[in-house]
């Protein structure tokens, strides 16, 4: 076997990179999109397409400026290319994963050796968080993609004094700045520093300022920043004050969770290497056994790129889980050179590889104990949707565990471990498509659809609902709540499609057909506001239709 992976080297290496694109891209398209995140952000380029106006990013047909534009470009062209679907939303992040997953290759072949960066990329690319994330139409995929490559393209200058990496550096920051704001500088510039200072080497940190890749980071940010000011002249506060300094400082978007908050998503998104975080803790594990004054900076760089973006993130004000995923490369890599420090002591250190097989099974358990006391999934729904994933964890621990008690080689062990990866990400993928499905304006979509609304208006009360204006193919109006559009109904944009109370009342009794949409939680209130009964009611899942005429 060992002489069979010698000769077909570049072989076995296509397979696994082709195994990566199949895991990352087959799926895209094969479930609906999950509001609130999918219905924002494949509307946004939907109606950039429609409108030809690529400048200034609209929802809903208002003003919407919580994000910059890079991704909404993107998808436009995907969607143009592909047609406006599901699978042109998802592609972008999707690549930027398949990027990430090259990266910490890259990297982690410059800090140790190449099978490093090889399991180290087969680790980023099977790890749970990466997979889920990269499979939704949000804007952290890209924006871990973007702070990645600065981080690899310093370290690279680092190590080779080209300053074509600090040309990269600067157009990988200024992408990131175009995909989600000042983020993509404070932490990358933030993580740098302490390391420069922490290594001793302050005359480091100043070489990053390198007058061509300066120019060529504003060459990228400058020409949209400046056109979307100049056509919006609320756009420098809104943007700037509310979504970047009150965003992080205040309550203001409702996202906010206990310092904590992050920790159980490490130990969960890191499945199903999980249990080999607990060899970097050994006194021999690579952390605090470095073998020279590079390896040690290499560590210092890693556990700063990790600590900074976890701690800057956990004490803010506003947390969401897909927040966290630019760690993800230093775990991955830290978790690879751990194994190869496993070979190297011929010792799972900390007991790691046990540890991993417990929590594998433990998590195993915990589903099927779910299913069998849960009324929401029967036996046969859950073997059709989570039976990949639970047979891949089952039969990939135990099957791991046989090869490790029979060999006791590393390699073939972990190799065990990396196959079980790529089938417990293609179960994973099962799971998305029912948990997006359930959380899908799809189905309300279609039987609206069936209604004929184009001669109707159609109403979202007490909350917006992002998918209906995607798949109905027609911008709706809100009543009882503004929500992220409250910006851009104050817009000559939005003048006519908000409503209190009493106005949706008047409307509803008027002679135009209104359609509303409404979910269960607000149900009665809604029904308070209305003064006569609905012609026709139809209900959807959590959603209820009422028609007046």
């Amino acid at each position: 076997m060992r002489d069979f992976c010698l000769k077909n080297k570049k072989l076995l290496l296509g397979i696994f990179v082709l195994a990566i694109f199949y895991l990352y891209l087959a799926h895209l398209g094969s479930y609906h999109l999950m509001d609130p995140d999918e219905g924002r952000y494949n509307q946004i380029p939907r109606e950039m397409l429609l409108s030809g106006d690529f400048i200034t990013p609209h929802l809903n047909g208002v003003e919407y400026f919580e994000k910059p534009a890079f991704q909404y470009w993107f998808t436009a062209i995907m969607m143009k290319i592909f047609g406006v679907t599901e699978f042109a939303g998802r592609i972008l992040p999707a690549l930027s994963a398949i990027g990430c997953v090259g990266l910490a290759g890259f990297l982690g072949t410059m800090m140790y050796s190449r099978k490093v960066g090889l399991l180290a990329s087969a680790i980023l690319a099977t790890s749970c968080l990466n997979l889920i994330v990269a499979s939704i139409n949000i804007l952290d995929m890209a924006l871990t993609l973007f702070m990645t490559a600065c981080m690899v393209f310093f370290y690279a200058f680092e190590r080779s004094e080209k300053k074509k990496w600090l040309v990269a550096f600067y157009i990988a920051m200024g992408f990131g700045v175009l995909t989600k704001g000042l983020v993509a500088i404070i932490l990358p510039f933030g993580i740098l520093f302490w390391y420069t200072i922490l290594t001793k080497r302050p005359r480091l940190f100043l070489k990053l300022f390198y007058l061509p890749g300066i120019l060529a980071f504003l060459i990228v940010t400058v020409p949209w920043f400046y056109l979307v000011c100049q056509a919006n002249h609320d756009f420098f506060y809104f943007f700037f004050v509310r979504e970047h300094f009150l965003r992080f400082t205040t309550k203001m978007h409702d996202r906010f969770q206990p310092w904590w908050f992050f920790i159980p998503f490490v130990i969960i998104g890191m499945l199903p290497w999980t249990g080999f975080l607990l060899s970097l803790f050994s006194k021999k594990g690579v952390i605090r056994k470095t073998t020279s004054q590079r390896n040690r900076f290499d560590i210092i760089f890693l556990l700063l790129w990790f600590f900074i973006i976890f701690i800057f993130y956990s004490i803010s004000d506003s947390k969401l889980v897909p927040y966290i995923m630019p760690c993800w490369m230093p775990l991955a890599i830290l978790i690879a050179a751990s194994i190869k420090r496993f070979e190297d002591e011929n010792s799972w250190l900390s007991h790691s590889f046990l540890i991993n097989s417990i929590l594998c099974l433990a998590f195993v358990g915990a589903l099927v104990g779910y299913v069998l006391s849960s009324n929401y999934l029967t036996i046969d729904e859950f073997i059709a949707e989570g039976g990949l994933l639970t047979a891949a964890l089952f039969i990939g621990t135990i099957a791991s565990i046989f090869v490790w008690i029979k060999t006791k080689r590393f390699r073939c062990t972990v190799s065990v471990l990396c196959v079980m990866g790529f089938f417990f990400g293609l179960g994973l993928h099962d799971v998305q498509q029912q948990v997006h499905n359930n959380q899908s304006a799809y189905y309300v979509s279609q039987k609206i659809n069936e209604l004929n609304p184009q001669d109707a208006l159609i109403v979202n009360y007490g909350d917006f609902y992002h998918g209906i204006p995607y798949y109905t193919n027609q911008r709706v109006a809100l009543a009882d709540f503004k929500g992220e559009l409250e910006f851009g109904s104050e817009h000559p944009s939005g003048a006519g499609w908000f409503f209190n109370g009493k106005e949706l009342n008047d409307l509803w009794n008027s002679q135009k057909r209104i359609i509303i949409v409404v979910k269960e939680r607000y149900k009665d209130k809604c029904l308070n506001v209305l003064t006569s009964p609905a012609k026709q009611v139809l209900t959807e899942g959590s959603y209820t239709i009422l028609i007046n005429k």
